[in-house]
């Protein structure tokens, strides 16, 4: 497949949209959630919310951080520019954590899934001052770790959940690797990182 294939893959499974993907993946399986939220005008609040919170303004903000200079690209960044963008991006994670931290229609598991990117971020922030870690692999391993964790925390059977996330991290990393983006040791960091933080929310969470 040419480089155009994997250019897609790597556009549309970017990491900035992996929030609003989760976090469709948990009230699609936590039936709390599921019977609560009756109509499809409340599913298009909350996921519309998540959505403007943790990728349309990371995306405006660095946007503005391009236009005033203080971050040279947006698709081919500096090490510091990446550093400065990972560190905006968090601090509108913390706040889409906070606004749904306590919100009793929408349960626990909605909470745990972004207490889980949070940690998940941190940990990037902080290994990025070493290597040059994978996000796209961050984002599609903790789509995987999320399946993970509902499976114990629903105690429901999601074979065909694990094996289409499973599917999704495999080609989103392979796109990272065949577009020379990464080393192979930078994705199978950020796969673990996104796999071990959202799946353990919900292991220490959900008891």
């Amino acid at each position: 497949m040419g480089n155009c294939f994997w250019k897609a893959i790597s556009y549309i499974f970017h990491p900035i949209y992996m929030p609003v993907i989760g976090a469709l993946v948990v009230m699609a399986n936590d039936p709390f959630i599921y019977n609560n939220l009756d109509s499809y005008y409340a599913w298009f609040i909350v996921l519309g919310l998540i959505f403007l919170v943790t990728s349309i303004l990371p995306i405006f903000i660095s946007w503005l951080l391009v236009k005033l200079g203080q971050v040279s690209s947006l698709t081919n960044p500096t090490e510091q520019d990446r550093k400065q963008l990972i560190l905006f991006t968090e601090l509108f994670f913390l706040l889409a954590y906070y606004i749904f931290h306590n919100i009793p229609i929408v349960g626990k598991s909605l909470s745990l899934y972004l207490l889980g990117i949070n940690a998940a971020m941190v940990l990037a922030l902080i290994i990025s001052l070493f290597t040059r870690i994978s996000l796209h692999a961050l984002g599609a391993g903790g789509i995987l770790g999320t399946v993970i964790g509902l499976i114990y925390y629903t105690r429901f059977e999601m074979t065909p959940w694990v094996c289409g996330a499973m599917f999704l991290a495999l080609l989103v990393g392979y796109s990272r690797y065949k577009l020379k983006a990464h080393e192979p040791g930078d994705i199978y960091i950020g796969y673990s990182i996104g796999v071990v933080a959202q799946s353990l929310v919900f292991f220490i969470g959900g008891r």
